[in-house]
């Protein structure tokens, strides 16, 4: 079967994201098809070649009455890639089929990311060094034994575990600041993300912990950004958390008011004391600044 450039752009997605409908798909590789149809056919195509696995369990959407498929790469397809590009990090990508439960997680995860990416790509004054997701190897060229993810064991008796659903590196005239991404799907009352998740990054916090994931970072604090479902869960959040040790990681944003334009420099992040501001404080003047100064922590169907 022949392997077509616009068939590894689909593979390249997959391999970045982990997993993917095939509308998160049409608008990452082919924004401008109008329809599903092409994409689909390649989908099929690379399914049938067993380079990309369907998982059995449909993701339904929150606000819509129907269910989309979930891809995600498969060894052979790693492999492909590794080869098409000389690149033997693909090897070392993701291929586990992702678990059902945790499916609608990751696909509202990668929602997220690729908001965040669109917004870095719209403007000049901050750059967007990684992205690392849940179960990324975060050095792929060491030693199969020294290779880790973002998940971290801080203590084993009792156990104490930061386990962030992906991090990225924001750079800024200079200097770079690791946030790491809890999306919230409202499952959980506030008072139990807060208790369950605020001691791992206090503690990770301590041990500065992110320069391990990050070792290209300039700045001794990092930031938590979560991202939930409503205004006033974002609300209820911050009250918990204000209430737990180092509230001043953390920073709430509502999901409806996410978007490429406003994530950077709108006024939609709230703080743990409920106050509002932008992620990214632009300077009044030409002179240079930390990002701790400027980073809030307080051929539609035919190809």
């Amino acid at each position: 079967m022949p392997i077509t450039a616009f068939d590894i752009q689909l593979l390249k997605a997959l391999a970045q994201y982990y997993v993917l409908t095939r509308e998160q798909l049409q608008r990452h590789c082919f924004p401008g098809h109008s329809t599903g149809r092409t994409t689909r056919k390649r989908l099929l195509k690379l399914q049938n070649a067993g380079y990309i696995h369907k998982h059995r369990m449909p993701v339904a959407y929150p606000g819509t009455t129907g269910a989309a498929p979930v891809y995600y790469v498969t060894k052979s397809g790693a492999e492909l890639l590794a080869s098409w590009f000389d690149d033997d990090t693909y090897r070392l990508i993701n291929t586990r089929c992702p678990r059902g439960d945790r499916l609608n997680h990751w696909i509202a995860t990668n929602e997220t990311r690729m908001v965040i990416e669109q917004a870095i790509a719209g403007q000049t004054e901050v750059t967007l060094g990684r992205f690392i997701n849940e179960w990324e190897t975060v050095d792929k060229n060491a030693a199969e034994s020294q290779q880790f993810t973002l998940h971290t064991q801080l203590i084993q008796d009792p156990p104490l575990s930061c386990s962030p659903d992906a991090g990225f590196l924001l750079c800024m005239r200079g200097h770079r600041k690791v946030f790491y991404l809890e999306r919230d799907l409202g499952t959980s009352s506030p008072r139990q993300v807060a208790a369950r998740k605020s001691r791992g990054y206090a503690e990770l916090a301590a041990r500065q912990g992110h320069r391990r994931h990050f070792p290209e970072t300039t700045l001794d604090v990092f930031g938590v950004l979560c991202v939930t479902t409503t205004a006033y869960r974002c609300e209820q959040m911050a009250k918990h958390i204000s209430k737990r040790q180092r509230p001043d990681l953390w920073l709430f944003v509502d999901e409806h008011e996410l978007t490429p334009e406003s994530f950077l420099f709108g006024s939609i992040t709230m703080d743990h004391q409920r106050k509002r501001g932008a992620l990214i404080k632009l300077p009044s003047t030409s002179s240079v600044v930390t990002v701790e100064a400027a980073v809030t922590n307080e051929a539609d169907d035919d190809d």
